[in-house]
Formats: C-alpha cells, structure tokens, sequence
C-alpha cells in the first residue's frame, strides 16, 4: 500500500485527538456529540483540508438524522417519565413468571424483544431499562449480573432497521430490502435464542454466574 500520505497522517492524528478527547471526557466534560461535530468541522479548516465541501454534500444524512431520531425518542420516554410507567409494567409482569432459570430465561428475553420495538435502537432500550433490571434483580433476591445479562443479550434480535444505528446504515445503502431484514432477523432472534437457553443454566454457572 506505501507509505501514509500527508492527508492520510492529518486524518489519523485527527482520529486519534477525537479518541483521547472522548477517552477522557471525565476529566474535561465535553459530550462525545460535540468533540464528533467539532472533528468534523476542523477537518473543513482551510489550512487542515482533510474534507472538502464537496465531500459533505455527497454525505448521505438521513442514516445520521433516522439515529438521531430513534435515541432522541428514547430521550423523551425518559424526560416525560413514560418511561417509568412501562418499564414498571414490564417488570410487573415478569415477576410471577420468574423462579426457575430456564423460564427466567424465556420470559427475559422475549419481554427485552418485545419492549425493544418500543424503544427503536440499542442506546435507547438499554439506557433506559438496564438501570431498572438491575433495581428489580436487587429488591427480588436476583443475580443481578445474570438478569442484566440476558437482558441485553436479547437487545441483539431485532427485525427491523430502526432497531439499531448500523443496520441504518447498512439499509442506507440499498443492498437489501426490509423484508429481508425482517426474515434473516428472525432466524437470527431464535438462534440467539436458543443458545442463551442453552448457555445459562449449563455454562454460566461454570464460570461463576449463578
């Protein structure tokens, strides 16, 4: 490949100061969403020239704004408290079916499925209820390592791309069709399925996750 070319070593150095800046937003607090814009627009500057103007109009945006919608819906869930409301259902719910590991298991995952609709993407389903699996574990006499585990193991079936950032992207590009994602999605959400009945109560308890 040869070596990096000057605008190959500006785009890493560019990277890497985004990496340090969002490594250590503890110390600095700048949100990650603003050191990503504000990369951005420096590779824009006239004496940087990483990105032309040319190379923003030919960005394809609507994956960036599809995301942004499905975190922000999440967001306010939160902040009007609907979201207490469901989760407390949710929880209420599963609670008589919960004892046995094996149906633990099933009710799990198929309610973290179900509510998954709800809440679109990934960053949104989990930022939301994982707090609350972990309170209800806790209160409940359960692990609260192994209910918050299978709960966001179920977060990777999905069946629709709304349901996630990447499959956003993927969708974006036009290489295949909804009903597509809809049938290997399925497939998919009972292989996973199945292998997490398998791997909770034979092997986790080996490696110390009772």
């Amino acid at each position: 490949m040869g070596p990096l070319s000057p605008q190959e070593w500006k785009s890493a150095l560019l990277i890497a100061a985004a990496i340090v800046l969002w490594l250590t937003d503890f110390i600095h607090h700048i949100p990650a969403s603003v050191i990503g814009i504000g990369v951005g627009l420096f590779a824009l500057l006239p004496l940087v020239e990483i990105l032309e103007i040319e190379d923003m109009r030919r960005l394809n945006y609507m994956p960036v704004f599809f995301v942004a919608a499905a975190v922000s819906m999440g967001t306010v869930m939160e902040t009007t408290k609907v979201i207490d409301v469901l989760a407390q259902h949710v929880l209420a719910w599963m609670q008589p079916f919960l004892g046995n590991i094996v149906l633990t298991t099933i009710v799990m995952y198929w309610t973290a499925f179900a509510y998954h609709f709800l809440l679109a993407s990934e960053i949104s389903m989990l930022g939301t209820s994982i707090p609350l699996i972990m309170e209800f574990a806790k209160s409940s006499g359960f692990n609260p390592l192994q209910l918050g585990l299978i709960w966001t193991f179920a977060a990777g079936g999905k069946l629709f791309a709304y349901q996630s950032g990447v499959l956003i992207v993927g969708y974006s590009y036009g290489y295949f069709e909804a009903r597509d994602l809809v049938r290997i999605g399925a497939w998919l959400t009972v292989v996973e399925f199945v292998v997490l009945v398998l791997l909770v109560p034979f092997y986790w308890p080996l490696i110390g996750i009772h």
